[in-house]
Parts: structure tokens; C-alpha cells; sequence
């Protein structure tokens, strides 16, 4: 496969398709607000101390900031050059992880991981709806190969870019960065009975590096939060979240297991069997041949997923970080099944499931283009139609790996596309905090602000599309700290209009938003347009007088 140009061309151009498609999509929710927050460092030409809103912000580090706003400062607030950035930070991530299953089990191997990693449902969908765990995967595999490498071929550059990777890992989204690392090559150490290098003063070396590194975010919280930020950083951030005293009330043991069904998507039923007879074969290991197997990956996979399981806060962006692990560990037994005759009846029922997979696929874009949302563009249904003859072709030949590939890619490649160009930009009409956003650019008087009130009205897209932003009010006494504000603009719920109206505001309804409707809260009634208009919810922009 790696020598197959067609195949590779075939791989790259299905990633691209689903890419581009992607660009345009705006960013929303909590993607907007990080966002915003390198849009404010800008702003404010500080890039120590994070603001939001124009309020200190102390929930993330800064790195992903920092790469938006090195973007924006390049090309201008353009979302689409925002994503291209992260993206092209992510190579990094599959580059390593190719490298990593290399070092391992070969190139095959290495390729087939990292093919895995970057056509993956979990992979795609989080480069478009970016958070800081997107960046921060890449960094974890990144540290975790430079330090396997390291403890194989003993050169010191490798040790060290392996402190970088946990440095920039922290520096991302916190101690979190240092758990797969330390779970990967310590469990790898403590295995093979590497204790000269388990109890070796390079991890001072090691912990140097990523103090330095990790400056810029405690400096931040300090001058901002004082020693409470620092609290926060190290432990209220993490702890509070794993036993719900900061965030987070889900006791689903079990959200990963089911979460990684569609994560990893359409590779899933590579992965059950891997970890099938990834799990059988260490259970069988006989003592002496311990010294042999490599326990790196499977560590870094059950240590951190069993930490986010027993969490109170959950949220399938967490997994990410375990992804590439769990997808090398996949193409291990991937390239064994369909590479030695003792699996060639399991070879043969694998390839069935994914013919059924990638047909089902394709039974539910019908849904999303002719139900859901009626799509009438030609290059949009010439394309479709194009991936479902190549899937229906290939359905019918002799199903060796490389078919499989490309049919689960091209099935895959087809639901993706149509997500990203009918799905979500129409779900978007309907999130009228842009629509709210476009109406003040153009009618706001100069020095005006647009700003959130009401817990309902948590919409920070608004602020990041604003010319001219505000700041969230999310209670009535933050309002009336605002008050009075001539000139300024509201975005509120129904709920929160009529708080302004019982305080006697003097205010003008810029727009009555009818048929608002979050793109986070979407449900089967509200995909049906016979059951729609059911639905809606009412929001407005208002100026005070």
C-alpha cells in the first residue's frame, strides 16, 4: 500500500473533498470561543493574559490561541485560514503516529495507523469543530514517540523533543498533556524492567523543559487569578472535573466504549477486533516472553480512557488523545489478519460487516439531501453519485485489504461531504446569533457593541462574527453592572427580553428572531420540516436608548 500512488492519490484527494467542504462551516459553541479568545489577543496586544469577552479567561492555556491569533494576524479574521493552521499543526500528529507504529511493527503498520488517524469520523469532525484537545493530540504521540525512540536508539535529541512534546502538551490544555506520556513510557519501562531509566535524573532534565515551556500559561493565571490560578491549573481543572466538584455530573462508566463506536468511524470494526485479540494475546503472554511485547500503546489507551470513564465530566472530544494509540494498535492486528492464512476466515466476515457499513452509508444521504434538507446543486449530487457507483463497483471484487479501504473511504467520504455541504449549513440558517451578528455590522452606529445576555443566550459565535463585540452578561446583576449602556446591543432569549422589559428598559427591537434554533440542540422532530416550525424558539436583538 505504501508504494501504491493511486492509492495514496485516491486517500488524499477523499481527505481534501471532505477538508474543503468543511471550510466555510462557521465555528460555533465553545470552537467560536476559543476563537474569539486569540481574536482578543490581538485586540488587546496581549498574549500572557487571555480575556473573553473582555473578562479574564483562565479555562484553557494559551497555545491554541495563540495559533488563532497568529492566523488572524496573518490573514484577518478568516475562519477557514483558522482551520487550515490547526490542520497543518496536526500533520505533526499523524506524521508521529505513522513513526511510532513504525518503530514498532513496521512501515505497513505505521502507514495503515496514521491512514486510520486522519480519515477518522473523530479526527475530521474535531478539525472543523475545533477544540484544544484537536492540538493537543497531536503533541501526546509526538512526545510519546520521540521518548520510545529514545529508549530504542539512545539519542539525546530524542529524550529532549520528547520533553518539548509534553511541554506543548501542557501548555494546550494542562497537566491532562502529561498523563498519556507518562502512561505509555512508564508503563513500557516498569514492563521490561528499565529501572535505571525509571529511576534516572534525565526526568529532571525532562521536568526543566516543560517548567520553561509552560511559563507563558502560569504567568498568565497568576497576574490574573493570583495563586488561585495557579490552583486551578494544576488541580481545580483536572480533579474538580474527574470528581464533578468543578464540572460535570455524568456517571456513564461506559460513554467511551459506545463513544469510540462512532469516533473512530468507518475503521470501528478493525478496531473491536484488534483490541479482541489484542487483549486475548497478552492475557495469554507467557512470563518469558514479556521482555518482547511492546505494551506502550495499550497502556496509554486503557490508563487514560479509564480515567476519563470514571470522571464526572464527559465529552467525546476527550478521547481524542487516545485515538492514534488505539489506531495503531488496529493496523498491528489489521495487517496480521489480512496478512497470514490462520485469520482468513475472520479476514472474510470483517469484509462483509464493512460492505454492509459502507452501503448503509449511503442509505442514509437521502435523508440528510432530499428529507432533512432538499439540496438541488448539480456538483453536489454528481460527486455523491460518483462515490456510489466507485462503492458499488468495488462491493462486487474480490474484497482484499486495499478494496476495503477504499470502499469504507469512499462511503465515508460521501456521508462527511454531505454533512459538511447541506447539513450543517443549513442547521446554521436556523442559529440566528450570525444572522444577529451580520445585522449589526451593518446597522451599528460606530463605538457600538454587540453583546450576550441570559444564560439561553450562550451563543459566543455571536461575539467572534460581531465587527464590534461585547461582552457575555450572564446575570442580572452582571447586567445591571453594564447598565447604562446608550447605544449599546443586546442578543437575548425570549426569557431574557422580557427581563429587559419588566426593568423598563428603553430599548429598540433591532430584529425578531422567529425560528432560532441552536445547531447543539438539533433532534429528529426538528430535522423533519413536516414537524419543524415545532421547534423554534424566539430570540432578539435589541439597542438601548
Amino acid at each position: 500500500m505504501t508504494k501504491d500512488r493511486y492509492f495514496i492519490l485516491t486517500i488524499a484527494v477523499l481527505v481534501l473533498l471532505v477538508i474543503v467542504s468543511s471550510l466555510p462551516v462557521p465555528l460555533l459553541v465553545n470552537a467560536a470561543k476559543y476563537a474569539q479568545v486569540g481574536r482578543e489577543i490581538l485586540v488587546n496586544g496581549d498574549w500572557i493574559n487571555l480575556t473573553i469577552g473582555g473578562a479574564p479567561y483562565d479555562q484553557k492555556p494559551p497555545m491554541l490561541f495563540w495559533v488563532a491569533a497568529t492566523t488572524f494576524s496573518i490573514f484577518g479574521l478568516s475562519v477557514s485560514a483558522y482551520k487550515i493552521s490547526v490542520l497543518l499543526v496536526s500533520l505533526i500528529g499523524v506524521y508521529s503516529t505513522f513513526r511510532l507504529g513504525r518503530l514498532f511493527y513496521g512501515k505497513e503498520t505505521g502507514f495503515l495507523a496514521a491512514l486510520f488517524w486522519m480519515t477518522s469520523l473523530g479526527y475530521l469532525h474535531f478539525h472543523n469543530d475545533v477544540h484544544t484537545d484537536t492540538m493537543l493530540v497531536s503533541f501526546v504521540v509526538f512526545s510519546v514517540w520521540q521518548f520510545m525512540a529514545y529508549f530504542k536508539e539512545r539519542k539525546w535529541h530524542q529524550f529532549v523533543l520528547g520533553a518539548v512534546g509534553v511541554g506543548l502538551s501542557m501548555l494546550t490544555k494542562g497537566p491532562v498533556g502529561m498523563l498519556i506520556p507518562a502512561f505509555a513510557v512508564g508503563a513500557s519501562l516498569v514492563v521490561h524492567r528499565q529501572w535505571r531509566d525509571v529511576f534516572n535524573l534525565r526526568w529532571v532534565v525532562a521536568a526543566v523543559i516543560v517548567a520553561i515551556i509552560i511559563i507563558p500559561a502560569l504567568l498568565g493565571l497568576f497576574r490574573q487569578f493570583g495563586l488561585e490560578g495557579i490552583k486551578f491549573y494544576f488541580w481545580t481543572n483536572n480533579m474538580g472535573r474527574v470528581t464533578g466538584s468543578y464540572q460535570g455530573t455524568n456517571t456513564d462508566y461506559s460513554f467511551y466504549i459506545h463513544t469510540s463506536m462512532y469516533m473512530l468511524l468507518p475503521w470501528t470494526v478493525f478496531m473491536i477486533v484488534a483490541m479482541f485479540n489484542e487483549i486475548k494475546s497478552l492475557v495469554r503472554l507467557k512470563k518469558a516472553d514479556i521482555n518482547a511485547v511492546e505494551v506502550a500503546n495499550i497502556a496509554a489507551v486503557v490508563f487514560f480512557l479509564g480515567i476519563l470513564s470514571v470522571a464526572r465530566q464527559k465529552n467525546p472530544h476527550y478521547m481524542l488523545s487516545a485515538i492514534p494509540f488505539l489506531f495503531i494498535i488496529t493496523a498491528k492486528w489489521t495487517v496480521r489478519i489480512f496478512g497470514e492464512e490462520q485469520f482468513s476466515k475472520k479476514a472474510k466476515v470483517i469484509s462483509v460487516i464493512n460492505k454492509v457499513i459502507a452501503l448503509l452509508f449511503f442509505t442514509l444521504i437521502p435523508f440528510m439531501s432530499a428529507f432533512f434538507f432538499p439540496e438541488t446543486r448539480i456538483i453536489y449530487w454528481v460527486i455523491v453519485v460518483t462515490l456510489f457507483a466507485l462503492v458499488v463497483y468495488l462491493v462486487f471484487r474480490r474484497a482484499d485489504l486495499k478494496k476495503q479501504l477504499q470502499v469504507l473511504l469512499l462511503a465515508s467520504s460521501a456521508l462527511l461531504f454531505t454533512i459538511n455541504y447541506n447539513m450543517l449549513p443549513n442547521m446554521c440558517k436556523y442559529d440566528t446569533s450570525m444572522e444577529a451578528a451580520e445585522i449589526f455590522n451593518k446597522m451599528a452606529e460606530p463605538g457600538a457593541t454587540l453583546n450576550i445576555y441570559g444564560q439561553e443566550a450562550r451563543l459566543w459565535e455571536l461575539l467572534l462574527y460581531s465587527d464590534s463585540y461585547g461582552g457575555f452578561l450572564q446575570t442580572r446583576q452582571m447586567l445591571d453592572d453594564f447598565l447604562p449602556h446608550p447605544g449599546a446591543w443586546l442578543y437575548t432569549s425570549e426569557s431574557g427580553y422580557k427581563e429587559l422589559q419588566e426593568m423598563g428598559l428603553d430599548m429598540e427591537v433591532a430584529h425578531e428572531f422567529t425560528e432560532h434554533r441552536k445547531v447543539t440542540s438539533q433532534s429528529i422532530n426538528f430535522l423533519n420540516p413536516n414537524k419543524r416550525a415545532s421547534r423554534f424558539q424566539k430570540m432578539y436583538l435589541v439597542i438601548l436608548r
